[in-house]
C-alpha cells in the first residue's frame, strides 16, 4: 500500500550566507538578505499551536507554530517564507523513510509576532 501525501503549499526556503570577519574568518553571523540563495519547496502546512502571555506586558509576543510535511529537507539554519511570514525552523527536521513509499521530512515552523 502506497500512501500519497498531498503537497498543496509552496514555501520559499532561504539558505543563509555565512558572514566573514575583517580577517576573512567565518563568524557565527548568518545573512538571510537578498544575496542569500532561495528555492521553492512543495509542502503540506498544518496549524500546530499558538501561544501568547496571559500577563499584560509592554511587549506581548504571539508565538505560532505549524507542522510541515515535505519531500525536500529543510535544515534548522534555514528560514522559510510562507503566507507572508518569515518563519524559523524549530529544531531539527525529521526524516521518515517508510519501508514502502516515499521518503518525506517533517518539521515545525515558528513565527514570533510582537
Amino acid at each position: 500500500m502506497v500512501v500519497l501525501v498531498l503537497l498543496p503549499h509552496r514555501l520559499v526556503v532561504i539558505t543563509p550566507v555565512e558572514m566573514r570577519d575583517e580577517y576573512d574568518n567565518p563568524t557565527p553571523v548568518l545573512d538571510y538578505g537578498p544575496t542569500a540563495p532561495r528555492r521553492t519547496v512543495a509542502a503540506n502546512v498544518q496549524p500546530l499551536t499558538s501561544t501568547e502571555p496571559a500577563v499584560v506586558q509592554e511587549r506581548a509576543p504571539v508565538v505560532t507554530r505549524w507542522r510541515v510535511f515535505t519531500r525536500e529537507e529543510i535544515t534548522a539554519r534555514e528560514r522559510v517564507v510562507w503566507d507572508g511570514r518569515v518563519c524559523e525552523v524549530d529544531g531539527r527536521t525529521a526524516r521518515w523513510a517508510p519501508r514502502f513509499g516515499h521518503v518525506h521530512y517533517e518539521l515545525v515552523l515558528r513565527h514570533v509576532e510582537g
